[in-house]
């Protein structure tokens, strides 16, 4: 796995600990404050003035670094890191980092579209999901230029549709929109990818 995204789940990890430990501690008003602080809210691209000068832009950034506790955290990370790892076989760490920041982005632009009187958002989700979308997305050109069977590749595209429906069902407050907007992305960034670099 690639040394940028161990740095990414460490980071991840680093700042959900200690939000647990401060709500362990009796602060839970810790992690109401980073939310407020660092999570991305819909509204802000509207008419809310945020907390502080520039927060409409840093949001996109720091949303993907909270998370709403240890199981939201380990299943996010246990994720990216199988996603990472599988990418990094075909794929150059600086191409990957550039369509789980631009994912992330996207993902949030999909929120705000989709859901714009939604809740604050916190996650890696969006992002760790535009890592799957650019993986099967150029998995899919390599398929087509090799004429190659495509039931594997229908299968994993089926998969992540079920993941995200099945976690749409069953946990309400996940954002499935921001899941969508960066597979999305990451489909697009990933055909790009292939397209530009013909490898594979």
């Amino acid at each position: 796995m690639p040394l940028v995204f161990v740095l990414i789940i460490a980071a991840c990890a680093t700042v959900e600990l200690a939000l647990t430990g401060a709500a362990l501690a009796g602060w839970p008003a810790v992690r109401l404050g980073a939310f407020a602080y660092g999570g991305f809210y819909p509204q802000m691209l509207d008419d809310w003035p945020g907390l502080f000068p520039g927060q409409r832009m840093t949001m996109f950034a720091t949303y993907g670094f909270l998370h709403a506790g240890l199981l939201h955290l380990t299943m996010n990370m246990l994720a990216l890191a199988q996603l990472a790892r599988e990418m990094a076989t075909v794929m150059a760490a600086r191409a990957m980092l550039l369509i789980y920041a631009v994912s992330q982005v996207g993902a949030a632009l999909a929120q705000a579209a989709l859901a714009p009187e939604g809740p604050v958002m916190v996650g890696a989700s969006g992002a760790i999901f535009g890592l799957a979308g650019a993986l099967i997305a150029r998995n899919f050109v390599v398929v087509v230029r090799r004429r190659l069977p495509m039931q594997p590749l229908v299968r994993s595209a089926a998969t992540l549709v079920v993941l995200n429906v099945a976690l749409a069902l069953l946990v309400p407050q996940i954002a499935w929109q921001a899941h969508v907007g960066g597979a999305a992305t990451g489909a697009v960034l990933g055909i790009a990818q292939a397209v530009l670099t013909r490898k594979g």
